[in-house]
């Protein structure tokens, strides 16, 4: 009966589960489509606002244009990383910015727009000098001091509105720099200082001393956060219950890295672009735009391959120098391979300084990578090690494939580079995004200096957390132990420095060095060597008895013990009358800061989406 039933409805049934299948089909390409594109799409978002990957990408590429054309090359790698990010940073600022315009009913009149134009031709200018190529600096724009009359005749004029700088800046004025200047001034009346810390922050400009100082830093003693026993660090994390809670979730990840090694080909490959480089020299291309535009030496490829100074033979590498030396003023060596990788060198000049050869001398420096054969070689080892390690744990396969396993650091979100070997892109994504959180082992990701394999070894959220304070903590109390050990080692030579003549002072005492501020008085709010930045210890050591050894005063940075030889400070009074003049003025440097800080902690109060490391992983 049913199989009867079926013979039937066959066509029917045929026909349901075809469209079923192909619903299905479609409903999955979509799915897929969904979770690629919606990767891809966007960058992040705040508060729900989208952030798209295309506008983005724009943005990117016109800042890198520029950077290309004012460096010669454009950033790779982290500082690309770091660029991406400030952009993307910049970008949730400015629509968080936007926000508080709108409900402060923050915006720019056309009167308040056209008085900032008046007042600011040098942002004119500079406005302008973005479009060179298309638009026209006129010339008494770029003189160092611009005639007022002029420029007011320059502004007089309809047609300089239609320039795309002008709108551009009318824009950016109406959108963003006429609301801010409204918000710091709203800010600035919220501002108030009270005498005692105006007169402190004067205290710490304004007094000064020169001193006599005998230092031992902390990198004279060794010891080691490893000897602390977990009971002491538990001990110090109760103890302070306030200084271990943390603002960002965090991760750490275990990881083996397949080095990435130039094979004979890649070599040979480099080897013959180098005598391509050659050729072209002799054809009548100059040396020094080729360095500029190939050279993988950063330190002398802008200045068209030049070493700094005329060269011996030991200041080269021994392969470079013997080519080098053989060369006559004017010749190009063939490729010469050095340990960095093949150089094309050009010698200038010979000459004798006190009876040794010197030669001056430019390079191509021509760093030998891994070609797409090498690289698809290591990745095929690299999946089968992945394959793997989703059921044994990458630790275990690490070993059966001969590979090194290692754990990086506990790191945050917001940390480029994990790894003390350096920058891998898609590995902050593997420890943090949501879509990547069932990925026992991360893709191959590719670097500079390998591929990498991750696994999670631990998670961290937010707050209070031992198992991810106990490392800062080991390091914490390895330094209180070598401020100790500096401070009893000055202590223990205080008698002999005490007995010393003014005048004959030993450079060295035990570990203790001696040192002073010979180039003038200084203020408690600078940087000294033994002291550290606008140490507390630097502030008190200023205020002792002139022409005495002070007491031996413990810093961030070691044990210091000094004699003031000079002083000049202003009086109580003056202080006083400085600190009621500066009350009653803006404290620009101040609001500056804390206006900044306010600006930079906006994203805080946000719901922040950051898929970069996602989006830009290849």
């Amino acid at each position: 009966m049913t199989l009867e039933w079926m013979k039937k409805q066959a066509p029917w049934v045929i026909g349901t589960f075809g469209i079923m299948i192909l619903v299905g089909l479609v409903m999955m390409d979509r799915a897929g489509s969904y979770r690629s594109d919606r990767h891809h799409n966007i960058v992040g978002s705040v508060n729900g606002e989208e952030i798209p990957t295309e506008r983005f990408q724009a943005e990117l590429k016109n800042y890198l244009r520029g950077q290309e054309a004012q460096n010669g090359k454009a950033p790779e790698g982290l500082q690309l990383a770091q660029i991406r990010e400030g952009m993307f940073n910049y970008k949730v600022q400015s629509m968080l910015m936007q926000k508080v315009f709108t409900e402060n009913q923050l915006y720019a009149s056309p009167e308040e727009m056209m008085d900032f134009v008046k007042k600011h031709p040098q942002d004119v200018a500079q406005n302008i000098l973005r479009y060179k190529g298309y638009e026209e600096l006129p010339q008494f724009l770029a003189d160092s001091s611009i005639d007022p009359a002029r420029y007011e005749n320059w502004l007089a004029q309809d047609s300089i509105y239609n320039r795309i700088s002008m709108r551009e800046l009318e824009e950016n004025l109406r959108s963003s720099v006429i609301p801010q200047m409204q918000l710091q001034a709203i800010m600035k009346t919220q501002i108030h200082r009270t005498a005692l810390e105006e007169g402190f922050t004067i205290a710490m400009r304004e007094n000064k001393a020169k001193l006599k100082f005998y230092r031992v830093a902390l990198d004279s003693f060794r010891v080691s956060p490893e000897k602390f026993k977990e009971t002491e660090l538990k001990a110090y994390y109760e103890a302070h219950p306030d200084s271990f809670y943390f603002k960002e979730d965090a991760a750490r990840l275990g990881y083996l890295r397949i080095p990435l090694k130039p094979s004979k080909t890649d070599s040979n490959l480099m080897r013959d672009f180098a005598k391509e480089l050659k050729e072209r020299i002799a054809n009548g291309e100059k040396f020094a735009d080729l360095a500029k535009d190939y050279s993988n030496d950063p330190s002398t490829a802008d200045k068209g391959g030049k070493l700094d100074g005329l060269r011996s033979r030991s200041d080269l590498d021994p392969a470079i120098a013997n080519v080098a030396f053989s060369l006559k003023p004017g010749e190009v060596s063939n490729p010469v391979l050095s340990s960095l990788g093949y150089h094309v060198i050009l010698v200038t000049e010979h000459k004798k300084v006190d009876t040794t050869d010197k030669i001056e001398v430019s390079h191509i420096m021509l760093k030998i990578s891994s070609g797409t054969e090498t690289i698809d070689s290591l990745m095929e080892v690299a999946e089968k090690v992945r394959a793997a390690a989703q059921k044994d744990g990458l630790e275990k396969v690490a070993k059966d494939f001969g590979q090194k396993y290692d754990k990086s650091p506990i790191f945050e979100k917001n940390n480029f580079s994990p790894l003390p070997s350096g920058y891998v892109q898609g590995a902050n994504s593997f420890a943090f995004s949501s879509f990547e959180a069932k990925e026992k082992i991360s893709e191959a990701l590719q670097s500079e200096d390998g591929i990498y394999l991750f696994e999670r070894d631990g998670t961290f959220e937010k707050g209070r957390s031992f198992d991810r304070a106990k490392l800062h903590i080991a390091d914490i109390l390895a330094k209180e132990e070598k401020v100790a050990e500096a401070k009893k080692e000055l202590e223990s030579q205080r008698a002999s420095i005490l007995a010393a003549a003014d005048n004959a002072l030993p450079a060295r005492v035990g570990k203790a060095v001696l040192d002073s501020t010979a180039s003038g008085p200084i203020s408690a709010d600078n940087w000294l060597p033994g002291y550290g930045y606008s140490s507390p210890a630097l502030f008190k050591t200023l205020t002792q008895t002139p022409g005495q050894w002070g007491n031996v005063l413990t810093t961030e940075v070691g044990a210091s013990m000094a004699k003031v030889s000079e002083r000049a400070f202003l009086s109580e009074n003056e202080i006083q009358d400085r600190a009621k003049s500066a009350m009653s003025q803006n404290d620009g440097y101040q609001f500056s800061g804390l206006y900044q800080e306010w600006v930079a902690n906006l994203p805080k109060s946000a719901k922040v989406e950051n898929k970069m490391d996602l989006v830009f992983r290849n």
